[in-house]
C-alpha cells in the first residue's frame, strides 16, 4: 500500500503535550512535525470498557488483541495532528509488563531494572506478536482514515545506544548487540512496509558520537551505525534513516556554542568526524558521515535524518534558552539532510525538571516562556523575534 507522505515545508517540530491538543497552541506554534510514544505494553491485550471494545486484528492466521480505549487514544492523536497538517513520528518503545513480557528479550530477563528492554526477536511468540503490532499500527495510521490519523514515521527504540539505560540486554559486544537491534529494526520495517509502503524507519542514537570508551554499557554512535549499517547490508539492504538528538553538552547547558570551561577542556565537541559528542553546533559531523557512500541507502540517496529530540533548559536564563533554540533550528535549516528539528518539550516535564531540564515553551502552569514566541516566529525571517535572535 502507498499512501502521500505529509507535506510540511517547514523542519519546526515538537514533542507534543497531549493535554493542549484541544487547545489552538500547536496552530499558533506553527508546529509541523510532532514526535509521540508508542509502548507496546500499552496497546496490547484486551480491554473491559464497553465504549471501547477490544480489537481483534488477525495477522499470518493468528488473531491478537489490542486495547480499544488505548488505541481510541492514540486515535484522538494522531487525528487531531493530521487536522493540524503536521507529520507525525511515533517512537516505539518495549516496558516490561506481566502482560507484554513475552516482547522482551530473553537476555532482557536478568533482574536489571531499565526504562526500556531490547525486542524480542529470540523467540517465536514474541517476533510473531511484533510483526502483528507493527503490522496493525502502520494499517490504521496510514492516512487512509482521516478521523484516525496518520503516521509518517516510526522510531524504533528510543536512544538505542544507551544499552543500560533506554535498551537493555545483557552485556555483550557491539556486534551481537547490534545484531539483536538490526533484526527488530528489520521486523518492523517489513510490517510497516507492507502497510503503509511510504512510511520511514529510524534508528535512534543519543548524543554521544565518538567517545571511544571501549566498555558495553553504552555505545558510540558511530560505532552503532557503521556496525548497523554493515549488519543490514550483509542480509539485504533497507531503507533506514536515523533519528539523533544533539542535546546540548552538558543536558543542563543551554547556551551549547559556549561550553562551560571545565566541558570545553576536554574538548568534547568539534567539527571532526571523531567529536565525542553531536550537538546543534556540530551537526554536520553526522551528516557528512552519512553522506559517506558505504552509508547511501540502496536507492542511492543519503538516508533520511532527523533530529528527533533537542531540549534546550531555561536554567540559565529565558534568554538563553530562546537563543539556543533559534541557533540550533537555523542550523538544521541550513543543512540539507535534515528532515526535521523537533524540539522537547511543549510544556515543562516535573520529571525533567528535577534533573535542571526545564525544556518546555510553557511551564506546568501553562505560562508562556520566552521561547514560546521564538518558536512561533521563527520560520517568519520579517519578524522581531526571529531578526534579533539571528544577530
Amino acid at each position: 500500500k502507498t499512501t502521500a507522505r505529509t507535506v510540511t515545508g517547514s523542519k519546526k517540530g515538537l514533542h507534543i503535550d497531549p493535554t493542549k491538543l484541544t487547545s489552538n497552541e500547536l496552530t499558533d506554534l506553527g508546529v509541523k512535525h510532532a514526535t509521540y510514544n508508542i509502548p507496546l505494553s500499552y496497546i496490547i491485550g484486551p480491554t473491559t470498557n464497553g465504549s471501547y471494545p477490544t480489537i481483534n486484528y488477525t495477522y499470518n492466521g493468528k488473531t491478537y488483541q489490542f486495547n480499544g480505549l488505548t488505541i481510541a487514544e492514540y486515535d484522538f492523536v494522531f487525528s487531531n495532528l493530521a487536522k493540524r497538517g503536521i507529520s507525525v513520528s511515533a517512537i516505539l518503545l518495549n516496558q516490561y509488563t506481566p502482560a507484554a513480557a513475552h516482547l522482551v528479550h530473553p537476555l532482557s530477563k536478568d533482574g536489571f531494572v531499565c526504562s526500556y528492554y531490547a525486542f524480542n526477536v529470540a523467540e517465536p511468540a514474541g517476533v510473531e506478536h511484533i510483526a502483528a503490532i507493527g503490522s496493525f499500527l502502520a494499517q490504521r495510521y496510514n492516512g487512509s482514515n482521516p478521523k484516525i490519523g496518520k503516521v509518517d514515521n516510526w522510531i524504533i527504540g528510543n536512544e538505542v545506544t544507551a544499552r543500560t539505560q533506554w535498551n537493555y540486554i545483557t552485556n555483550m559486544s557491539l556486534e551481537s548487540y547490534v545484531e539483536e537491534y538490526a533484526k527488530a529494526v528489520r521486523l518492523f520495517y517489513t510490517a510497516i512496509k507492507s502497510e503503509n509502503a511510504t512510511a520511514n524507519i529510524y534508528v535512534s542514537i543519543d548524543q554521544q558520537w565518538d567517545r571511544n570508551r571501549g566498555g558495553t554499557d553504552n555505545y558510540d554512535g558511530k560505532d552503532l551505525l557503521n556496525a548497523f549499517n554493515t549488519n543490514i547490508a550483509s542480509k539485504g539492504n533497507i531503507d533506514w534513516g536515523v533519528a539523533f538528538h544533539p542535546h546540548p553538552v552538558p543536558l543542563t547547558w543551554a547556551p551549547f556554542w559556549a561550553l562551560p570551561a571545565n566541558y570545553a577542556r576536554m574538548g568534547l565537541v568539534s567539527h571532526a568526524e571523531t567529536s565525542k559528542f553531536l550537538t546543534m553546533e556540530n551537526a554536520e559531523v553526522l551528516t557528512d558521515f552519512m553522506c559517506k557512500p558505504a552509508m547511501i541507502s540502496p536507492t542511492g540517496q543519503v538516508r533520511s535524518i532527523i533530529a528527533s529530540e533537542v531540549g534546550y533548559p531555561s536554567n540559565q536564563g529565558q534568554e538563553y534558552q530562546a537563543a539556543a533554540f533559534t541557533y540550533g533550528y537555523l542550523q538544521a535549516a541550513s543543512n540539507q539532510h535534515i528532515d526535521a528539528f523537533i524540539l522537547t518539550n511543549q510544556t515543562d516535564s516535573p520529571i525533567e525538571m528535577a534533573q535542571g531540564l526545564n525544556y518546555g515553551l510553557s511551564a506546568t502552569d501553562g505560562s508562556h516562556k520566552l521561547i514560546y514566541d521564538y518558536y512561533k516566529n521563527i520560520d517568519t525571517p520579517n519578524s522581531g523575534a526571529y531578526t534579533e535572535a539571528a544577530r
